[in-house]
């Protein structure tokens, strides 16, 4: 009897291989809590059979190869930072991957990450991050074969390490950095948290880099960076920045200078969607995560703001256009994108929220995700953040704020009343701006701040919306910044055929197993 291949088939098909496969790692990779015991505060674990793991966030728990529980410990077992360094008779370890040259028997604690012997000195960072040198075809093979073949596990985040060509080293500013020193010993603290002081006591001698100061980031030289005058840039309100640095005149991401020269006005302007962003408004120079926005578009403005509750992307005012910077998946580079002509002739100036105001006419900012169904089921297609144009006949009166502005704020238009939404989509409101449709509502939101007795809730406002008591305005659609997202079918097709092939190898090793053995047992019945 033949039987007729249909797509229904094939698809019952593939997701049954596709669920034994995926059982089957998750068995093989299943690790039973009540199996590890974790060393004192550290990241380091053993198991009863006297191996140590390191774990390391999003990836879970590496195996150190070859290291045994009673020759290992923990290098700084007094702070938070160094809770991933640890040391047997043989190596020192970043989490799972020995730093290769560190003397065990030598090793100290700098602080702000570095670590040395007096000879060696190496950066360990204490934040899991994403190995981008493994691709997502390598990931599925190794995967697949650490599950079904006993291959090692796929090292899919790691903790960076660097090893620094000064060992004569001080921790500057925050946890990162760190300063090349001229003098000859010095103090070592048992707690790798730079500002706790307590546990000091002597430490080995360190010399060398005699010839001056060189300031590092997690392990980088900090090209041309004068080490005394390092520090921190700063943010609109005053506050320091993460990984923006200067010494006065050059001016640093993490380790990488810039072309741009340090001024007073020099800040950082927003941290949007994991991007550090730094303006020079002198010259209207822009840098995202240190990559420079292209300069013949210069000077770039923030003319709508930094608020992203109802936005994908931050909009920038350059020459000819609003642009957007657009992130690519290795978390360092990226390309600066064009989203259209410049509509507005006259200055811009916010409003309330996503809401500004050019000349006589009023624009709101909304975000809206685009998903599409392929081969392999639903799928992100696009993410867009949208200018719209509010049709308005007067000038705007504002009648409150909703939970002292937290919430957002309402404002009146001719015989029209608005919330101008300031929580967000991700608190489920798709809507940046919403007509009111009773005045019990409008009492709702802007009745005043109550803080010991009950307020407004964002369950409540989404149950106003629920009940289109508040009614999503309607605009004329001006421009849109898109990114778009590649299928991942292409991915899934060749994941799908190395897991296939490696159950097919998998099979046939079980089976030639199963023969040999019974042709053992032939051989044994045979002298018998």
């Amino acid at each position: 009897m033949k039987i007729k291949n249909s797509p229904a088939a094939c698809a019952v098909a593939l997701f049954v291989v596709l669920f034994t496969v995926f059982f089957t790692v998750y068995i093989a990779s299943y690790e039973e809590e009540g199996e590890f015991t974790q060393i004192g505060d550290s990241e380091f674990y053993a198991t009863p059979q006297g191996k140590i793991y390191a774990l390391i966030p999003s990836g879970g728990k590496f195996e150190l190869k070859g290291v045994r529980a009673d020759k290992f410990g923990v290098l700084a077992s007094g702070g938070y930072r160094g809770r991933n360094v640890g040391a047997d008779e043989s190596a020192v370890y970043c989490g799972n991957l020995a730093m290769s040259g560190l003397d065990p028997t030598r090793a100290r604690v700098i602080g702000n990450g570095y670590f040395t012997d007096g000879r060696v000195s190496y950066f360990c960072s204490d934040v899991g991050e994403r190995n981008y040198e493994l691709g997502a075809f390598a990931k599925a093979v190794q995967t697949a074969a650490y599950a079904l073949l006993d291959a090692d596990k796929p090292q899919s985040y790691i903790y960076k390490t660097k090893r620094v060509s000064s060992v004569n080293l001080t921790p500057v500013l925050g946890f990162g950095f760190a300063a090349g020193s001229a003098s000859q010993g010095g103090k070592f603290s048992e707690n790798s948290d730079a500002d706790d002081k307590k546990g000091v006591r002597d430490g080995a001698q360190i010399g060398g880099d005699k010839g001056g100061k060189k300031a590092y980031f997690e392990g980088e030289e900090l090209e041309g960076a004068d080490a005394d005058g390092l520090k921190y840039v700063r943010d609109a309100h005053g506050r320091t920045s993460d990984f923006y640095v200067t010494d006065g005149g050059n001016v640093y991401f993490k380790s990488s200078r810039l072309a741009v020269k340090f001024t007073p006005e020099l800040h950082e302007a927003a941290h949007f969607s994991g991007v550090r962003y730094l303006l020079e408004p002198a010259s209207g120079a822009v840098y995202a995560d240190g990559n420079e926005f292209t300069p013949e578009f210069a000077p770039y403005s923030l003319p709508f703001g930094v608020f992203g509750a109802h936005a994908y992307h931050l909009l920038f005012r350059g020459k000819d256009g609003i642009y957007f910077w657009e992130s690519k998946n290795d978390g360092e580079s990226g390309e600066l994108k064009r989203a259209a002509a410049d509509p507005f002739t006259d200055e811009i100036s916010p409003l309330a929220g996503s809401v500004f105001v050019s000349g006589a006419q009023t624009y709101f900012v909304q975000s809206r995700e685009i998903w599409s169904r392929g081969k392999s089921g639903k799928r992100l297609s696009s993410r867009r953040t949208e200018l719209f144009r509010l049709e308005t006949s007067e000038q705007w009166r504002k009648i409150g704020l909703v939970r002292n502005g937290v919430y957002g704020a309402v404002y009146a238009n001719g015989d029209k009343i608005y919330y101008f939404d300031a929580l967000g989509t991700q608190q489920g409101i798709g809507a940046s701006v919403y007509e009111i449709a009773d005045v019990a509502a409008m009492e709702a939101l802007t009745r005043p701040y109550d803080p010991s007795g009950q307020n407004i809730s964002g369950a409540d406002i989404r149950k106003m919306i629920k009940e289109e008591r508040l009614v999503p305005a309607r605009g004329e659609l001006i421009f849109e910044a898109v990114t778009y997202y590649e299928s991942g079918e292409t991915y899934l097709f060749w994941g799908v055929a190395a897991f296939a092939l490696l159950v097919v190898i998998a099979g046939f090793a079980l089976g030639a197993i199963k023969r040999a053995k019974g042709l053992k047992i032939m051989k044994k019945s045979s002298v018998k």
